[in-house]
């Protein structure tokens, strides 16, 4: 089989008003952080790239409306026409105005938000693990319910899962509970793909490679000896790669290379 290359994107923190923005994205906004024109580069480049689908992992916008997200999907279909896309969302998404306003879901809902999309004999699925506990993460039993009926039949290249928050043990925002191992353990997954923490980490969990991807809305640098972090108006996406044999190539990208630190813990 030929191999497939996709867009990681995540946490674009797309701004909409900034009237209505606090705390650190309008500290970021502030510092001339520009989240759409991050977007935008990082979307002109994977455009070049021809890449088969995209993903995105959540917080999508922040605490954004239905206008918002059809902002996001125009750009979108404006640099990346025809390409398949599938969403996970997060703590900063609100689920009415995504389906409204990214769907073209007139009715909304604010359920949890699951999907399945299917390319070339790749499953790729998400779940909404920030829907319930936000900034923690968590899967209720219905969603892994929903997960374990899509994983039924075996795919010819096995399956991806798309989610907001991270279950590595080092980067670790949400608890990996014995069912939800279970199912990642019995599955065919080859691949665990996240956010949320605004910066780049691989890992494994449950025996599956786990990929953190860095933030489109602010980059946050973190120097572990230390114990400090420094929050900047850089951000980036992942450039990632699936070979024949099942093994990923993950590149991570810088979209706004001149960084402005707003924010130091």
């Amino acid at each position: 089989m030929k191999e497939l290359r996709f867009g990681h994107i995540s946490d674009i923190h797309w701004p909409g008003d900034v009237s209505r923005l606090k705390g650190n994205m309008l500290k970021c906004v502030e510092a001339g952080g520009d989240p759409a024109a991050t977007l935008t580069v990082a979307l002109r480049e994977l455009s070049e790239e021809s890449i088969d689908f995209l993903i995105v992992t959540g917080d999508i916008c922040h605490e954004g409306t239905p206008d918002d997200y059809a902002d996001v999907r125009e750009l979108f279909d404006k640099y990346l026409p025809g390409v398949p896309r599938l969403c996970a969302l997060g703590n900063h998404d609100v689920r009415e105005a995504f389906r409204q306003g990214f769907l073209g879901d007139r009715y909304g809902g604010t359920h949890p938000y699951c999907d399945r999309l299917d390319v070339d004999g790749l499953r790729i699925l998400s779940v909404d693990s920030a829907w319930e506990k936000k900034l923690e993460g968590s899967l209720d039993d219905k969603q892994l319910d929903w997960l374990e009926e899509q994983l039924a039949d075996q795919m010819p290249r096995g399956s991806i899962l798309l989610f907001h928050n991270p279950i590595s043990p080092q980067t670790a925002s949400m608890e990996l509970t014995p069912r939800f191992e279970r199912i990642l353990r019995g599955g065919d997954f080859i691949g665990l793909f996240n956010g949320h923490i605004h910066r780049s980490c691989t890992d494994w969990a449950a025996g599956i490679p786990h990929y953190t991807c860095q933030a489109i809305g602010f980059d946050i640098e973190v120097n572990g000896i230390k114990k400090t972090a420094a929050y900047t108006t850089r951000g980036g996406y992942n450039l990632c790669v699936l070979r024949d044999g099942g093994e990923f190539f993950v590149e991570s990208r810088i979209a706004s290379p001149k960084g402005t630190i707003f924010l130091t813990k």
